[in-house]
């Protein structure tokens, strides 16, 4: 089951953009693609990761893993900072925020476009959801 929700939210001068949502999937690629999930999981383990090492950790191609960190870095989940402190220039990535903040992030825009949609009945599951756990 996909859901379509289009959320913006304003961070500094950044916009995130997180516009799908699939309910069947498990874990983090319910709202990452598999390849985006695998790399937030790298970031979030890691203080700061290269491209290459990021290559080594998950097995993605070098071309597929600076694509996805450079839409990771444009959506405001991902940072990128020069490290010139060898021989080469290189990027150094690392998350934006810790994996809790990020989920909490994500979690109050799915509820917050709920309760937009939805209004009064999306408020009463919550209270039901609320009373299960």
């Amino acid at each position: 089951m996909i859901i379509r929700l289009i959320f913006v939210y304003s961070s500094c001068k950044r916009m995130v953009k997180l516009d799908r949502i699939n309910l069947s999937n498990e874990g983090l690629t319910k709202f990452f693609s598999p390849i985006e999930a695998q790399i937030m999981e790298v970031l979030w383990t890691n203080e700061k990761s290269s491209t290459p090492e990021i290559t080594v950790k998950t097995g993605i191609p070098l071309s597929s893993v600076a694509g996805t960190l450079d839409r990771l870095v444009k959506a405001g989940f991902a940072k990128r900072e020069v490290d010139k402190t060898g021989q080469k220039v290189r990027y150094l990535y690392s998350a934006t925020e810790s994996m809790d903040k990020t989920a909490n992030a994500i979690t109050k825009k799915v509820l917050d476009s709920l309760v937009d949609t939805f209004g009064k009945v999306a408020i009463e599951n919550f209270h039901t959801y609320n009373n299960k756990k």
